[in-house]
């Protein structure tokens, strides 16, 4: 793997390795022109096959620079790396951002988990409002920094609403229905994820998806979700109805957009407080 010593970025100073994904690592830079600390994403092809992954980085780079919101990773620059005429990497030259990811660090209180993913809902319905699917909402794709600020991340796998891939793309455990069957895509897609996310924020555990990490794919998951009250005594029931109402298999009895999600989710979030806040009676 390269290190600070071996990469080297023109126009940047390497500060120091922050993580890996597929085909990827997350770097630490600064600007020499303007000082700017910023993150450099590397995607390498290491084999024929993982062009996938360099079609990834720049899908990114095209879906994330028609955004400007505070909850949105900024994606600012992307450059091609060739050797002997082909495409070998690309770098991301992104928006660094502090802290962890809800997978890394999950929020012990609910009243923290719907503050966050309050956040993470706008920044999902502006998206949509945009034209665009996230597609692949999850707590790894989730970043709350030191002083709470929260950040989405990763839009390898964004696109347009409407959209049919050509291959099954999202994560086992927060994946939707109709991503696995390949069907269009829309607002509905990323409800579906964020409810997983959502219950797996306030559970630890994964919903039953349409593609199981054992098996063969369902349209239906044949698995009864274990509500989010029994297993998080602190959650109120409107929350765990909130999350079912997400995850409805069939996207034509799911909530319609993620502003109605936010809408639901506030009113949550408003009763959780007020259930906290002392009696000053």
């Amino acid at each position: 793997m390269s290190t600070v010593q071996t990469l080297e970025v023109p126009g940047f100073q390497v500060v120091q390795f922050l993580g890996s994904g597929a085909r990827s690592t997350i770097w630490q830079v600064r600007d020499h022109r303007t000082g700017q600390v910023c993150a450099l994403k590397r995607v390498v092809r290491r084999q024929a096959s993982d062009i996938r992954f360099l079609e990834q980085a720049a899908n990114e780079y095209r879906v994330a620079s028609h955004f400007d919101h505070p909850v949105i990773r900024r994606v600012y620059q992307m450059r091609r790396i060739r050797r002997l005429f082909a495409l070998r990497e690309i770098h991301l030259i992104m928006e660094f951002c502090e802290g962890l990811t809800v997978q890394e660090n999950r929020p012990a209180a609910v009243t923290e988990v719907a503050r966050i993913f309050l956040e993470v809902g706008r920044a999902l319905a502006y998206m949509n409002a945009g034209g665009f699917v996230h597609a692949d909402m999850k707590p790894n794709n989730i970043l709350v920094a030191p002083d709470g600020m929260v950040k989405i991340v990763d839009f390898g796998q964004s696109c347009r609403i409407g959209t049919i891939k050509t291959r099954i793309q999202g994560t086992p455990d927060f994946i939707a229905p109709e991503q696995v069957h390949r069907h269009p895509l829309d607002a509905r897609t990323d409800v579906f994820n964020f409810g997983a996310a959502l219950y797996w924020a306030l559970t630890g555990r994964a919903i039953p998806t349409a593609l199981p990490k054992k098996g063969p794919t369902t349209l239906l998951a044949e698995t009864v979700l274990v509500p989010v009250e029994q297993l998080n005594p602190e959650a109120p029931p409107s929350l765990g109805k909130l999350i079912v109402d997400c995850i409805e298999p069939l996207p034509s009895r799911r909530l319609e957009s993620m502003s109605e999600v936010v809408s639901r989710l506030d009113l949550v979030a408003h009763t959780l407080t007020r259930r906290e806040a002392p009696n000053l009676n």
